[in-house]
């Protein structure tokens, strides 16, 4: 299908685009939405791309690697006082100079409905103890997003992204306007990340399905400037070529290396290059306060 200029238009000027006009971009063939996926990044980000190395730790255990990365706390404790003395554990250990951040939205939610209190107080008590934002804010599985969100902007807790924990069985404009409803009401929130943090054995998506999701994200969500893959998870191949569909952030980018196989195999060597062979300029976003 050609590309409908007049919506293209609109869309390389950051209009919020209609169901109907992004249901139209979405039946093009995947080149040409990623070629207007592309410029409308650029646009809206400039030649960019940034990454964030990411240690990730549960327990107490695993600080190695840490110098310059974002420390990232996997589980919540099974209790709110052993999470609470967890986070002020790590606090301590890295010092004030080192982002330090955890959890998923969700399962705080979960934990406060299941005796932990409200969730502004649980969120209060985890920024006083050191917890520099919330990891992300996965919008499938909140029933009531705003809310939770709310209860993070009452706390003073950072938000690190907008994302989906399973892949989508109904359409992918309709569960990215839901995303744009979200981040026109919480601008602070300025990331999504659009492809799931599970893969599903019953509903496998393809790289071909991923993309289209990244460009279908830069396209309808003109509000969020950030559209991020995770860079562990779907690797090194696909988040190269997601970056020419509009992406812009690469997330959990290791913050140890293996240097065994030579300092052109380092995780930094490796994403750095894989920026800049996709023909943009690689950034690390900084972890400092």
């Amino acid at each position: 299908m050609d590309t409908n200029l007049a919506i293209a238009g609109r869309a390389r000027a950051g209009d919020p685009l209609t169901a109907a006009e992004l249901d139209e971009l979405a039946s093009m063939d995947v080149l040409s939405l990623g070629m207007l996926a592309d410029d409308v990044r650029r646009a809206r980000v400039g030649g960019s791309v940034t990454y964030r190395r990411v240690l990730e730790v549960d327990g107490a255990e695993g600080a190695a690697g840490a110098a310059g990365a974002e420390v990232r706390i996997i589980a919540l404790g099974a209790s709110l006082s052993d999470t609470v003395t967890r986070v002020r554990s790590w606090r301590e250990r890295i010092g004030r100079s080192v982002q330090l951040t955890g959890f998923s939205l969700a399962d705080l939610v979960d934990s406060a409905t299941k005796g932990w209190g409200p969730l502004t107080d649980v969120l209060r008590q985890l920024r006083t103890a050191g917890l520099d934002a919330i990891v992300e804010a996965p919008v499938d599985r909140l029933q009531d997003p705003a809310s939770a969100l709310q209860a993070c902007q009452d706390a003073a807790m950072p938000v690190g992204c907008l994302s989906f924990e399973k892949p989508t069985t109904g359409s992918h404009v309709t569960r990215l306007l839901a995303v744009r409803a979200i981040g026109d009401r919480f601008p602070s929130i300025t990331t999504v990340a659009p492809l799931p943090r599970q893969q599903s054995v019953a509903l496998p998506t393809t790289g071909y399905d991923d993309v289209r999701v990244v460009a279908l994200a830069r396209l309808a969500l003109p509000g969020l400037p950030n559209i991020q893959v995770d860079w562990a998870q779907y690797g090194p191949k696909l988040a190269q070529v997601a970056l020419t569909f509009g992406a812009s952030d690469l997330d959990r980018v290791s913050a140890s290396d293996d240097d065994s196989l030579g300092r052109r195999r380092t995780a930094v060597a490796d994403v750095t290059r894989n920026i800049t062979a996709a023909g943009f300029v690689p950034v690390e976003r900084s972890v400092s306060q």
